[in-house]
């Protein structure tokens, strides 16, 4: 049965410092400045809560149990799907209950899926499943051009034809061990210098993610105080053998799709974020989907 864990002030700001997310939704000192903020304070990171869900799943009675059944090998891509319910706060005390896994098959290969709930204080917070899939459960947009080198592309620059942003991030050690202690995992069982053991967790270079989005919003000239965004939903999915292989200082390339409306929901946006580090292979492919706070506020 896995405990409880209360999270702190200090837990985000190690997230923070180790993800270069600059969102003032998390910041403590300029959490006020968001117009109507209806959280009362700073609130922790959405790919921090899923590295919390990734970690601790791997500690769990059932995760253990299965693996005696499950050959990992047989799915080279590792997916979530996430729909964020509400906010986790200091002083908040988070678990995660986690459902016995299923197999299933569609059109595309076959998965094996977890149902998932993280509650703090016994409020749902994220809900939705972390399945093995033999396929990349996130297909890569039309608007993402396949003929780029984005490696020899300028930082922070748009590409003109497709409006794709780049971001150029960095696999670093430090901030990958950093990263991992916000989420109350041990950082020695993925890094251990004294084994010469690099194993990344999935949410680290997916949680680079909220950078490169900020600064596209930056980049284009949106307020992110007066018209701030919050997360609704992440479906994510990252190939487990490319990450395997990832050492410390490797570059990573992230191209942020243009912005499209949510079908049935016009309110929301969605953002198809496509990680590389090997030119043209997708580490990860993550479709981020945001909301307008003012939509949840009535502002």
């Amino acid at each position: 049965m896995l405990k409880p864990h209360r999270l702190s002030q200090i837990h985000i700001e190690v997230a923070r410092n180790s993800t270069d997310d600059f969102n003032l939704f998390h910041d403590k000192n300029r959490w006020n400045w968001i117009k109507h903020n209806p959280f009362n304070g700073p609130i922790a990171l959405g790919f921090q809560l899923g590295c919390f869900i990734e970690t601790q799943m791997e500690q769990t009675e059932i995760e253990n149990h299965e693996q005696q059944q499950l050959h990992r090998d047989d799915f080279p891509f590792s997916a979530f799907e996430l729909t964020f319910a509400g906010v986790v706060v200091a002083g908040d005390e988070l678990h995660l209950d986690v459902k016995s896994g299923k197999h299933s098959q569609n059109q595309n290969g076959k998965l094996y899926s977890n149902r998932l709930l993280l509650k703090a204080n016994d409020k749902a917070v994220i809900l939705g499943f972390k399945r093995e899939s033999e396929f990349n459960t996130v297909l890569l947009p039309a608007e993402i051009p396949l003929d780029v080198d984005w490696g020899r592309r300028a930082d922070r620059s748009f590409h003109q034809s497709s409006g794709c942003f780049l971001k150029r991030k960095y696999m670093i050690v430090g901030n990958a061990k950093n990263f991992l202690t916000s989420a109350f995992a041990e950082q020695s069982h993925y890094i251990d210098e004294f084994s010469d053991r690099v194993k990344f967790p999935q949410m680290y270079p997916l949680s680079l993610v909220s950078s490169a989005l900020l600064e596209r919003a930056q980049a284009i000239g949106h307020d992110l105080v007066k018209n701030p965004m919050i997360y609704a939903s992440h479906k994510l999915c990252i190939d487990k053998k490319q990450l395997a292989s990832l050492k410390s200082n490797d570059v990573l390339n992230i191209v942020v799709s243009p912005e499209t409306k949510v079908e049935g929901d016009q309110q929301k946006v969605s953002h198809v974020c496509v990680g590389y580090v090997q030119q043209n292979t997708p580490l990860f492919t993550a479709q981020i989907v945001l909301l307008p706070l003012a939509s949840i506020v009535g502002a």
